[in-house]
């Protein structure tokens, strides 16, 4: 039986590679740019079992979808739509559409090098799926891992960490001072009970006073004179930390708190995964490392990004600068982390992080969204930037799968080819049987190592 042909809508790159990959996994594929109803008319005959739309934008995909499903209903849609609302609402409207964005054809080509020497890793149930490059020209290998889940003493270890050592000069100003009132009163507690057997209630009261600079404890007023002495530099030390510890507080207080001194929002120290740009794919990013128990934190140049309200509801982290300034890297732990992923929308820039990150520290594990062009072939050539992919040739691989119908959990990149992981766990290329893989699949190991 003849298969029938695929109509891609979209002027972007990414739908010139999607037509380009349907080529190449033996179907006809023809491509139009935000088509009219009369050209959808005459371009959706008989003979097309599928639809690909694709546009980086929500509205405008979601325009496009209705449009087809209008003028061709029932026929198999797939869209990219980011937003998982307007997906869930696209899905109840119209029953044979499947809905996948590029950021969520790709995080797991992301992830996995994120985790260790892995091709790509995701969730699988319970557990953990990755697949890791065969030690010789075979296919490469899936393995499935229980979820990597950190003793209850390293979770406490490392929240307390995060807590006390955060990486904003306000918190630290924060925490020191509030350290250094809290010190004080114990100190002055201690004095005045001692020395006039005080209760403690009567102690702790004088000394709070005392620290607090609202009045100095009336039972100091007769001692010897180290004792007032030291009374006279606890309150001079006491007036600076309230005024350090004020200032402290209204400046993260009128600041745009994307990161918090306690809770989940603290940004991890250890075994953690920077991620630079918090566009589609970092947000898919980050949203999946934290389900594997990975700890995560975001680097965003735009304050005025859409996505730093979801990373805030979702508990994400997210430190607002330059992620190729170093001083912004060297105060997120990167000898401490499992790798560093650069996936803005700009190839250049994610080199640059990628080469000041490796100036911070050497022997990090990077990963960075970029093509397979000259520019990134040429860096590579001349400086290790880390392990790049090339989400536009990952993505519409993925895209041009979903048309065919074919259940793939992981589009991902071996060796300059892109592979799909089928739903069976076995492994192969678009556009060919997927090959029978029972000596690649094995049963629980020992979760992947951190750094």
């Amino acid at each position: 039986m003849e298969r029938g042909r695929v109509i891609v809508v979209g002027g972007d790159p990414l739908a010139r590679e999607v037509e380009r990959a349907l080529t190449a996994g033996g179907r006809v594929a023809h491509r139009v740019h935000r088509p009219s109803t009369r050209e959808l008319r005459r371009r959706l005959t008989d003979d097309v079992d599928a639809v690909v739309i694709v546009d980086r934008d929500d509205v405008t995909a979601l325009r496009a979808a209705l449009l087809t499903e209008y003028v061709r209903p029932g026929v198999r849609l797939i869209v990219t739509i980011f937003d998982r609302t307007v997906a869930e609402q696209m899905r109840r409207a119209i029953p044979d559409c499947h809905v996948l964005s590029l950021a969520d054809a790709v995080r797991g080509a992301i992830v996995g090098p994120c985790l260790g020497p892995f091709l790509a890793a995701g969730r699988d149930g319970d557990g953990l799926v990755i697949v890791r490059s065969a030690d010789g020209d075979g296919d490469p290998i899936v393995e499935r891992l229980p979820r990597p889940e950190p003793g209850r003493w390293r979770r406490t270890c490392r929240r307390l960490r995060s807590q006390l050592r955060p990486h904003d000069r306000p918190s630290r100003l924060l925490l020191c001072s509030l350290a250094l009132l809290a010190g004080l009163v114990l100190v002055e507690a201690a004095l005045v009970g001692i020395a006039h057997h005080e209760p403690l209630g009567i102690a702790l009261y004088s000394a709070v006073k005392a620290t607090t600079t609202v009045g100095p404890s009336p039972a100091v007023d007769h001692d010897p004179g180290w004792l007032q002495t030291y009374s006279t530099l606890a309150m001079g030390a006491a007036l600076a930390g309230v005024a350090v510890f004020t200032a402290a507080l209204t400046t993260r207080l009128l600041s745009r708190r994307l990161t918090a001194i306690v809770g989940r929002r603290t940004v991890p120290r250890s075994d953690h995964v920077v991620v630079v740009g918090l566009g589609q794919v970092g947000l898919r990013a980050c949203l999946e490392l934290r389900a594997l128990g990975v700890p995560v934190v975001a680097v965003e140049r735009d304050r005025d990004s859409r996505h730093l309200g979801i990373a805030k509801r979702r508990g994400i982290p997210v430190v607002l600068g330059d992620g190729g300034d170093r001083s912004v890297l060297e105060a997120l732990s990167l000898d401490r982390a499992r790798a560093l992923a650069a996936v803005s929308s700009d190839e250049l820039t994610n080199i640059a992080v990628s080469v000041a990150a490796l100036a911070v520290e050497p022997s990090l594990r990077t990963v960075l969204r970029a093509g397979g062009n000259e520019i990134t072939r040429e860096t590579q050539a001349l400086f290790p930037i880390g392990v790049a992919r090339d989400v536009q040739r990952i993505g519409a691989a993925a895209l041009a799968a979903a048309a065919l119908d074919l259940d793939v959990r992981h589009a991902f990149d071996d060796d300059g080819a892109v592979r799909l992981l089928h739903a069976d766990g076995t492994v192969g290329a678009l556009g060919e049987e997927a090959p029978a893989n029972p000596a690649g699949t094995c049963g629980p190991t020992s979760p992947p190592p951190g750094r």
